[in-house]
């Protein structure tokens, strides 16, 4: 008997064995994301991390990793990760309810799949801190885009404004800044003006710069050297038609229309028509001022 007593104090001695497993079953349920779609292009990861308050988002901002496509384009979606299966389960509740215009899904990554994204994620170029802008006015330079961002720390030459081939601003750009807690910053101000017009800003990369660069370089092929035989129409009614242009001209044999749009996608007055001869472009002009339905064209 006396024996068996020393044996117990031995044998408690095991227990806390289990513990060690219990100890490893956090690492697996160490992550939990969540997938988000359906997300508005000019979505910031500050926008999602309001929209998701009542979660404990893991890192704050540094946890939301919004995705791009292939031409570093915003995806509309994000994947976001949360402290707890709690949380998951409160992000859940959010699935279908409205971002802005749009209403979002919300979906639970399984664990399987959330390792793979969260590595990919975390692969993401950390010095890519490059925001795109839409809608700028025609006549903006460098230093409005500077005042623009004013406070936020710019690289040298990081500011790159889009011309087509012709050499016109196209209303678009990408600055490039020198830390990711810049480019964040910047992203809250979508939708701030420059003169009298709103500016979208959402996530961009380097590569789409250069993708951009290389688009307007292989534009201005040799057939394209030769300036376009074009007129310019604006005070065009806003219901105007490619059809009624053509009407318009007839009988000048119009090859290719473009209608301007704004940045909130309606008709802003203005085209652009293109003809396959010289002569035509000079004939055209004699229709300045000219009625198109009840408004007076200008070309």
């Amino acid at each position: 008997v006396f024996p068996d007593k020393h044996l117990c104090p031995c044998e408690d001695e095991y227990p806390p064995l289990p513990a060690y497993q219990a100890d490893s079953e956090p690492e697996k349920k160490e992550v939990f994301i969540i997938k988000v779609k359906g997300l508005p292009w000019s979505c910031s990861a500050q926008d999602l991390l309001q929209f998701f308050s009542e979660c404990r988002i893991r890192d704050g901002v540094k946890g939301i990793h919004l995705t791009v496509d292939r031409l570093g384009r915003p995806s509309g979606r994000a994947f976001i990760e949360m402290e707890h299966e709690a949380d998951v389960g409160k992000a859940l509740e959010k699935h279908r309810q409205y971002l802005g215009p749009r209403y979002v899904e919300v979906y639970e990554v399984t664990n399987s799949d959330a390792e793979t994204i969260l590595r990919n994620a975390l692969q993401a170029p950390a010095d890519d801190c490059v925001v795109r802008l839409r809608g700028l006015p025609f006549t903006c330079a460098e230093a409005d885009v500077a005042q623009f961002f004013s406070g936020l720390d710019i690289m040298e030459n990081g500011i790159t404004l889009i011309t087509d081939y012709r050499g016109r601003r196209s209303g678009d750009a990408f600055v490039q800044f020198s830390s990711q807690e810049s480019a964040s910053q910047a992203l809250q101000r979508d939708r701030e003006v420059i003169g009298n017009r709103y500016i979208e800003v959402f996530r961009s990369s380097s590569s789409e710069i250069l993708s951009s660069w290389r688009r307007r370089t292989s534009s201005a092929s040799p057939q394209t050297t030769v300036p376009p035989h074009y007129v310019h129409m604006r005070g065009l009614p806003f219901q105007v038609s490619g059809e009624d242009i053509v009407k318009f001209f007839s009988p000048l044999v119009v090859s290719k229309i473009l209608i301007e749009c704004g940045p909130d996608g309606k008709p802003s007055g203005e085209a652009e028509v293109y003809f396959s001869c010289h002569q035509d472009a000079v004939a055209a002009m004699s229709k300045d001022r000219m009625y198109i339905g009840e408004t007076v064209g200008e070309t």
